[in-house]
């Protein structure tokens, strides 16, 4: 078994099988949006949501999902939870280096690889979660939070090609929101 296998076992472990197909989606995505794509990338792209899975009780998701300081404690504490099973799985230094680099900056982006994660994320997310924000957040949160989210999930995308990617889904969540 091979060190993304692991990791895939690990992650749906964690989220009890849960997500699946939107940490399958991010994967390939990510491979369409990055020239470099390696083993380092598809762990990942696979694993970029951990922290959900491991949130402690003290630290519930925001009223606001796109609080700052929130988002920045979900990439980075993922980045810790994923950077420590890999050590457990004597990964090498090399890959988790990356590994850390990309999770730790899926929300918010700043260099290529890390944008191109973001990207990756986000059409998977039209994908496979928008439909839940709308058809079941919304009823009970309000159609403005969630109208806010799918906003900020599009234009969060940083390069074109993305962009084209998400535009025919995220129109089809935003006028279900109408």
């Amino acid at each position: 078994m091979d060190l993304f296998d692991r990791v895939v076992l690990f992650v749906n472990d964690a989220f009890k099988g849960k997500q699946i197909v939107h940490f399958e989606r991010t994967v390939y995505w990510f491979e369409k949006f990055s020239p470099k794509f390696s083993e380092a990338h598809k762990i990942a792209a696979y694993a970029h949501d951990i922290e959900r899975a491991f949130r402690d009780e003290g630290k519930k998701a925001p009223e606001n999902y796109l609080d700052a300081d929130f988002l920045k404690y979900h990439q980075e504490k993922g980045a810790e939870i994923i950077a420590e099973f890999l050590r457990k799985k004597h990964a090498p230094e090399s890959t988790i280096k990356k590994v850390v680099q990309l999770v730790s900056k899926h929300e918010v982006g700043g260099n290529a690889e890390q944008n191109a994660l973001m990207d990756a994320d986000s059409v998977s997310f039209f994908e496979t979660n928008a439909e839940m924000f709308v058809t079941q957040k919304a009823p009970i949160e309000g159609n403005k939070k969630v109208k806010e989210k799918l906003d900020w999930m599009f234009n969060r995308i940083s390069s074109r090609e993305a962009k084209a990617d998400a535009r025919q889904n995220f129109e089809k969540w935003m006028n279900m929101l109408k």
